[in-house]
């Protein structure tokens, strides 16, 4: 049979019960230690270069590849995952929201993670929808919508939470979740300029990430689903991303990008046009499957790591 190329896609890499926040939904560091250890025996570990010589064509593996990539820029894929990825001597890829890095920004789906792994989801819905009534007058309710869409695109979670995701990130417009999210992440959990220096990666980090072998690239400035922006901010979001990336890193032979939410109606021929347009090598969707030569470099498909071999018995 062929070879094919599997992609992995992680965020939270921590060691969770141990953390102020241990229900978060991530993964172990002692699973993703574990999770290293049977990469390593199921497949032949990519580089993106190895991985993009594979899907062009010029370079035939004897067996499938795996490539690990991590969104967010998260501090934990500075302190933890890279250490580990050195040890073990394989190359991740690590995809930073820029206004996170740059400007001490919370994105809005990180303060929702964070609220709902410190409140009780009834409570914390609750909240939310008592706030969206208090701050902009709309209904206190969710809308109804496709439960199939729902699960497609959050098929971790529970039907409730699934829904509320939906809701939060692609129903509200950005500009009334912001504002809603906002105000209850500062009553509950830290202002926002005081927490997200301990969240994500600084500059000098990812350039330390760079030294050690990783891979760094754009994950949008302020981590929007980018098909659904008027023209004007697509081309202002990407661009202010690839910017700040190329002025704050050190040059890299390709830069890749990841599709905020990642699902196919979250990018389109746009926004791979301003991508192609501002240097970026390839792109990585979170659609579910593996890639063969041939396949488009810009819509790249991925698996969660809970799909990966994760060396338990």
């Amino acid at each position: 049979m062929p070879a094919v190329l599997h992609v992995v896609m992680y965020h939270y890499v921590r060691d969770l019960p141990n953390t102020p926040w241990p229900r978060l939904k991530g993964m172990l560091t002692s699973t993703f230690r574990q999770q290293l250890r049977a990469l390593r025996e199921h497949y032949e570990l990519a580089t993106l270069e190895t991985a993009l010589a594979f899907l062009q064509g010029v370079y035939r593996p004897r067996r499938d590849l795996c490539l690990l990539t991590f969104d967010d820029g998260l501090k934990e894929h500075y302190t933890e995952v890279t250490p580990l990825l050195v040890e073990h001597g394989i190359q991740g890829v690590f995809f930073l929201i820029t206004s996170c890095v740059q400007e001490q920004h919370v994105a809005s789906v990180h303060m929702n993670h964070v609220l709902m792994a410190t409140l009780d989801f009834a409570e914390y819905q609750q909240a939310f929808l008592q706030r969206l009534r208090t701050l902009t007058s709309l209904p206190s309710a969710m809308p109804q919508v496709d439960p199939q869409l729902v699960q497609r695109t959050y098929r971790w979670d529970t039907p409730e939470v699934a829904a509320f995701k939906y809701f939060f990130n692609f129903v509200l417009t950005a500009e009334v979740r912001d504002q809603v999210v906002h105000s209850l992440f500062t009553d509950y959990i830290a202002a926002e300029a005081s927490f997200a220096p301990s969240w994500y990666v600084s500059w000098d980090e990812a350039r330390a990430m760079q030294d050690a072998g990783m891979v760094l690239g754009g994950h949008s400035h302020q981590h929007q689903p980018l098909a659904t922006l008027p023209a004007a901010d697509l081309a202002w979001d990407v661009r202010t991303c690839q910017q700040l990336i190329q002025a704050n890193l050190y040059s890299q032979a390709d830069w890749p990008f990841s599709y905020p939410y990642g699902k196919t109606d979250t990018f389109n021929t746009r926004t791979i046009t301003h991508l192609r347009a501002l240097g970026v090598t390839c792109a990585f969707c979170t659609e579910v499957g593996s890639n063969a030569p041939g396949s488009d470099l810009f819509a790249i498909r991925r698996i969660d790591c809970k799909d990966a071999p994760d060396g338990s018995p």
